[in-house]
């Protein structure tokens, strides 16, 4: 009878997960080996490659567990006893230095969504981060619907929530990677003193007041004011999240 598995799969995947952390912060993203995995796991080569195929699977495996926190995070702003523009608006308020998962969750997101890492990853790991996401993007769905179901808001065209859910994901994720980059450079130019995250944003930044701008500029039943936007910040630090 050949001897009992030393750890569950449920231990090994976690053995593995951590393992290319720390493989990936002592190297790079790209540079890692899968035998530096099996040997920081603790375990051989043959049952880290029964739960990943290839280097570009363990980052999405990676990507996925990241994504899974973002989504628990984001689920907590938007249960938040505010209006829906508030509720969207308090996403960009968010410290996210506080719900970062990794030390290199921006590199990571870049990286996970190029076509070379995705046409070499296996279609079962791709279906895992996929639907991930669509989580997050169905939520988000829900939360307009609901608001149109309640009268909350008053749609005058056919597309008006795709426009407000395009639209506020493309400001929000277009300002963050933007300001991502000018540190990133700055990290570069400047050595390890330089800030690595940003912080949360001040409730009068040009982001947020575009953000607010640009909500407002649809039919809701309560426009979004300066006093609600300090009142979202507020309620998002007694969460911890800013």
């Amino acid at each position: 009878m050949a001897p009992a598995p030393k750890f569950s799969l449920e231990e090994q995947e976690k053995l593995i997960l951590f393992a290319a952390v720390t493989a990936i912060e002592k190297s790079t993203l790209l540079d890692f080996s899968m035998s530096s995995i099996a040997k920081l796991a603790g375990l051989s080569m043959g049952s880290v490659y029964k739960f990943v195929q290839c280097k570009e699977d363990l980052l999405i495996a990676l990507a996925t567990k990241m994504y899974q926190e973002k989504q628990r995070v984001f689920s907590q702003v938007l249960a938040l006893p505010l209006t829906t523009p508030e509720r969207i608006i308090g996403l960009s308020l968010l410290d996210f230095s506080k719900v970062q998962m990794y030390s290199f969750d921006d590199q990571l997101e870049s990286i996970v969504n190029t076509n070379s890492i995705m046409k070499r990853s296996s279609p079962r790991w791709l279906d895992y981060m996929f639907n991930c996401c669509k989580v997050c993007e169905d939520s988000f769905q829900v939360l307009l619907q609901t608001a149109i179901d309640s009268e909350e808001l008053q749609p005058v065209a056919g597309n008006e929530m795709e426009q407000i859910n395009i639209g506020a994901w493309s400001l929000t994720v277009g300002y963050f990677q933007t300001v991502r980059l000018h540190h990133g450079r700055n990290h570069n130019q400047q050595g390890d003193d330089a800030q690595d995250c940003i912080s949360a944003l001040a409730v009068d930044n040009v982001h947020i007041l575009n953000l607010q701008r640009f909500m407002n500029s649809f039919d809701w039943r309560a426009k979004v004011s300066k006093e609600d936007i300090e009142k979202v910040a507020e309620q998002l630090v007694a969460l911890a999240l800013r």
